[in-house]
């Protein structure tokens, strides 16, 4: 089941335009490494979403509020499904280019 973005009208418009630049930019970056079926879907100042790899194996990844915690490293970690929050381990990752694609993925 796919989630819903957050549809509170107490959430800003720059957080959701922050939103959909960040969505085209990793999914560029994704696809640059060989990543697809990208799902990404934003919350209360926070976003998260799911994607594979060319070897098939699912990944979570999530932003905390950058309101209070900023906007440096995205959590990733494995996943079974397209609905499995839980996953494997944390691992955390910087947000630029250079680190998410020398980020080593399964």
């Amino acid at each position: 089941m796919a989630r819903k973005n957050y549809s509170g009208r107490d959430l800003g418009q720059d957080f959701k335009d922050f939103f959909r630049k960040e969505k085209n930019r990793l999914a560029k970056i994704l696809k640059e490494k060989d990543c697809y079926n990208l799902e990404m879907n934003y919350g209360f100042y926070f976003f998260s979403g799911f994607f594979t790899t060319k070897t098939g194996q699912i990944y979570y990844f999530s932003c905390s509020d950058v309101r209070h915690f900023g906007y440096a490293n995205l959590l990733i970690r494995t996943a079974t499904s397209y609905s499995d929050f839980t996953g494997g381990y944390n691992q955390y990752c910087g947000i630029s280019k250079s680190d998410l694609m020398n980020f080593k993925l399964l």
